[in-house]
C-alpha cells in the first residue's frame, strides 16, 4: 500500500473535513457520511493510487488547501462542497 501511504503522508493534510482511522489497515476505505452521520458511500482505497484518491476527493467537492496549515475560507467550511447530495 505504498500509494495509500504516500497519500496519507503527503496529501491528507491538504484536504478539509477528512478524518483518519487506522483501525481498518487491512481493508482501508473512504467512508462518506451525510449531515445526519449516516454512511452514504464507501470506497475501497487499498489498490488506488494517490492521484486517484485525490481526484476522487476533488470530484466530490472536498476543499483542498494549496499548502499544509493554510486557513479554510469561511464559504468552504461545510462538507461536501460542490457535489450534489444525491451523488454521494
Amino acid at each position: 500500500m505504498p500509494e495509500l501511504q504516500e497519500f496519507l503522508m503527503e496529501r491528507w493534510a491538504l484536504y478539509h473535513n477528512l478524518e483518519y482511522d487506522s483501525g481498518e489497515e487491512k481493508n482501508p476505505r473512504l467512508i462518506f457520511y451525510n449531515e445526519k452521520d449516516e454512511v452514504v458511500k464507501t470506497v475501497p482505497v487499498k489498490k488506488m493510487k494517490a492521484d486517484e484518491i485525490s481526484s476522487l476527493l476533488d470530484t466530490l467537492g472536498f476543499y483542498r488547501r494549496s499548502q499544509k496549515g493554510e486557513d479554510i475560507p469561511e464559504e468552504f467550511q461545510q462538507f461536501p462542497l460542490r457535489a450534489p447530495r444525491d451523488e454521494l
